[in-house]
């Protein structure tokens, strides 16, 4: 075997195949692929036009397309490697789960917390529901089926199989840093009026994901996390959000007003950009941290994992 055809296998392959970082890439490379190819022909079949800003209806289509874009490439690359879902944390048998349930908990309880004391601070009024009999149930529904595809596409596509294929290549926590600093720079970035609040909101929000799927090998956990985050934020205590211009997304189910200091409302970034959530989410994150003590994902090698649990015990303990 010729020297360069040893290097350039040594550039594509390692002992478990092909290199993380092309497996990444890989993924990226296929998943813009299929997912511009299915948008633009569900969307020119139906001739659909997405409306200005942000509403749960544009929300399930644009996401449930998302998700399915992900997925699909997601378990086509696992085939290849002759492996399931369940190696990047995604097993089918917990799909919407006690796992998913529980994290959903996690973030109704984390987004209560942010509106209670915003309203405590008078920084919030109530006026009861915005909608009632047969109009709040339709919208409430649509609300839960919109964010758990938000929930869905969004983790599966920054805590799913790109990322676990990312950090058994460089590590679990500069893959969780890499991907939450993408995730967080995308909210910063590409939306107007965005603060620095929002943006480190976000990214941590994301570490914390990244965390309660090492601990618990699942991404179901996340999932239901992300996805009640945002419909308690958005859909159900109507936060406003700088995707519909600093407005409330129209259809939301409390009639809510949001005043007062930005600081404690997040202001039209929504209750994400409060700085009340970074106490907050350090208490949850130590709460996790003593619930689930050990790591459960079973992609990473065992090596990396021992050092993983260790280093994650020391920062949090």
């Amino acid at each position: 075997m010729s020297t360069a055809v040893s290097r350039l296998r040594w550039l594509l392959l390692g002992p478990e195949g092909l290199r993380a970082g092309w497996r990444f890439l890989a993924f990226l490379a296929l998943w813009l692929l299929v997912d511009n190819g299915l948008g633009w022909a569900v969307l020119t079949a139906a001739r659909y036009t997405p409306p200005p800003g942000f509403d749960p209806k544009d929300l399930l289509i644009a996401d449930t397309l998302m998700a399915i874009s992900v997925l699909a490439v997601s378990w086509a690359l696992v085939r290849v490697e002759r492996r399931g879902t369940a190696w990047f944390g995604l097993p089918l048998r917990g799909a919407f789960g006690p796992m998913f349930w529980e994290g959903a908990l996690w973030a109704a309880l984390l987004v209560s917390a942010l509106f209670a004391v915003a309203w405590a601070g008078g920084g919030v009024g109530v006026g009861g529901f915005a909608l009632h009999g047969s109009a709040l149930a339709r919208m409430a529904a649509l609300w839960i089926a919109a964010m758990a595809m938000v929930g869905l596409a969004e983790e599966s596509l920054f805590r799913g199989y790109p990322f676990v294929a990312l950090a058994r290549g460089i590590g679990f926590w500069p893959a969780a840093w890499l991907l939450s600093l993408l995730f967080g720079g995308a909210h910063y970035f590409f939306k107007p009026m965005e603060t620095v609040a929002d943006g480190v909101g976000v990214t941590l929000l994301g570490l914390f994901c990244c965390f309660t799927l090492l601990r618990t090998g699942q991404l179901w956990f996340a999932i239901g996390f992300h996805a009640a985050f945002d419909f308690f934020a958005l859909g159900l205590y109507g936060a406003p959000n700088i995707g519909n211009g600093g407005r409330p997304l129209p259809g939301h189910l409390l009639d809510t007003h949001f005043g007062g200091p930005a600081w404690l409302t997040g202001g039209p970034q929504g209750l994400e950009a409060s700085w009340l959530i970074f106490p907050l989410l350090a208490l949850m994150a130590w709460a996790f941290h003593r619930r689930y003590p050990q790591v459960r994902l079973q992609a990473l090698p065992r090596r990396a994992a021992t050092t993983t649990a260790g280093r994650t015990s020391e920062a949090l303990t």
